[in-house]
């Protein structure tokens, strides 16, 4: 049951459909803001990417190698932020399936959707790592993309936050912290405590 997702009608407060690939929990799941897709992020150490229309997998992510506990699209990029128990963070180029989406092959997208590990003509995989951000000390909760800057903030259960920048994969700034989720704003990172509350981070660049 925990291996189903599940997409419901909340207006209506009924389950839709159901699909089924994770081995799994899942842990987290979101839409994408343009394409039909959902993102889901499982315990099986794998992140898929569905088409919610077609209502198939698309993608499977594979290379972390524990707990996938969050994955979340980039607002604006063709890019994928991963976070794990295997102490990493994983920023994903997905140019690749977008580009196959869109214009899909003579085979068409239903036919490329039989086989969503396929690579191009030229051997590209549709999702590839971009960076693989090490630096925290304890498995990864949460890690979430800047809305505006090359910046990926990450939680894990060291207490610490830390913020990425994409273009040299480095952690820049790191702050004692709770390992809930950490929120993004332009300039202000919130997180929550595990005793309870929150607490606010103020951080410059």
């Amino acid at each position: 049951m925990f291996c189903l997702l599940q997409v419901w009608n909340y207006k209506q407060k009924k389950c839709l459909f159901h699909l089924l690939g994770h081995l799994d929990y899942i842990r987290t799941t979101v839409f994408h803001h343009e394409y039909p897709w959902i993102l889901s992020a499982s315990d099986d150490q794998t992140i898929r990417i569905w088409n919610w229309q077609s209502r198939n997998c698309i993608s499977v992510l594979t290379g972390h190698n524990h707990y996938v506990m969050c994955a979340q699209f980039h607002p604006s990029e063709d890019l994928l932020v991963s976070a794990s128990l295997d102490q990493t963070v994983r920023v994903w180029d997905i140019s690749g399936l977008r580009k196959k989406s869109v214009a899909p092959g003579p085979g068409g997208l239903d036919d490329h959707m039989k086989n969503p590990n396929s690579t191009d003509l030229f051997g590209q995989a549709d999702c590839v790592v971009k960076h693989v951000l090490e630096g925290h000390d304890r498995g990864c909760n949460w890690a979430s993309f800047h809305p505006t800057m090359p910046l990926v903030i990450s939680g894990a259960d060291d207490r610490q936050i830390k913020l990425w920048r994409m273009n040299d994969a480095k952690a820049r700034r790191s702050s004692p912290s709770p390992p809930r989720p950490p929120l993004g704003s332009p300039h202000s990172a919130l997180a929550g405590l595990e005793e309870g509350g929150q607490r606010k981070f103020k951080y410059t660049l």
